[in-house]
């Protein structure tokens, strides 16, 4: 990260968190150990951040890892945010904090973290509609690997070997989520389209994105993808930009970690 960079993050956290100077007393280690780091945002949301997601907390709130900046004019209007692999809610509660009009829809399986989501939807009355629920090529249940012992996991992954730090056949932890279609979303909520697609699913985004009508996806406006490599010829950042490319989107994509790259698609503007 560059200077320019770090202090452009500092001016997202003053403008939209009353408290700001908390993030930088725990990041400096002048807080004694806290089960939760309670940020107020400017628009009134509480977030009590547990001190282990603070990195998620900085992609999102400080590098807005989920954003281009060449979408801020577009999205200033923002109406309809689908939220793939919502966590605790971190995405979920900086979409409603940047997108006051905006209605969100926040998926997780993992049943810790939803009740985490859950509850702070509930008590800011957030407009998020959260369900415990994974996406994928079709409707059912879906089978995810996740480490045992992590509290607030974002690991969970379609993958029986994820990519990067993995963890002990001892530590694996399988589960069965109920899953649906990107498709049955949409019908299900009556949407006619998405202005953003946020997707962080740990491999899921290969089955959800080929598996979904191509009339469908043309009706998605933004996506903003971290993409996990797999072992399938598919499953992979300069596949999945290709696929998108040839729908018609615009694409970029820069490397997010030592494992996984961000792909932001976009549609072309009408002629």
């Amino acid at each position: 990260m560059t200077q320019r960079e770090r202090w452009k993050g500092y001016g997202r956290l003053l403008r939209t968190f009353r408290n700001w100077p908390l993030y930088f007393l725990h990041r400096r280690g002048f807080l004694r150990q806290p089960e939760v780091l309670e940020f107020r945002t400017r628009r009134g949301y509480l977030l009590p951040l547990p001190p282990a997601r603070i990195g998620d907390f900085h992609e999102i709130f400080l590098s807005h890892h989920y954003l281009l900046p060449a979408w801020s004019r577009d999205l200033r209007h923002c109406h309809t945010v689908i939220d793939i692999g919502a966590n605790i809610g971190l995405f979920s509660l900086f979409a409603a904090e940047q997108f006051p009009e905006a209605r969100i829809l926040a998926f997780e399986p993992w049943e810790e973290n939803f009740r985490y989501l859950e509850k702070l939807v509930r008590e800011n009355r957030l407009p998020v509609l959260p369900f415990r629920e994974a996406l994928s090529a079709s409707s059912g249940t879906l089978s995810l690997h996740l480490p045992r012992s992590e509290r607030f996991s974002s690991r969970a992954t379609v993958f029986p070997q994820p990519p990067g730090p993995s963890w002990s056949s001892q530590e694996d932890l399988r589960i069965e989520v109920p899953s649906v279609t990107l498709e049955e979303v949409f019908r299900r909520e009556k949407l006619a389209v998405c202005d953003l697609l946020k997707m962080d699913c740990e491999g899921s985004e290969y089955s959800i994105l080929y598996g979904t009508p191509p009339e469908l996806l043309a009706r998605i406006h933004r996506m903003a993808i971290e993409v996990h490599s797999g072992s399938a010829p598919g499953e992979n950042p300069a596949r999945l930009t290709a696929y998108l490319s040839a729908l018609g989107f615009l694409t970029t994509n820069r490397a997010a970690t030592e494992f996984t790259t961000m792909l932001y698609a976009w549609r072309r503007p009408p002629n």
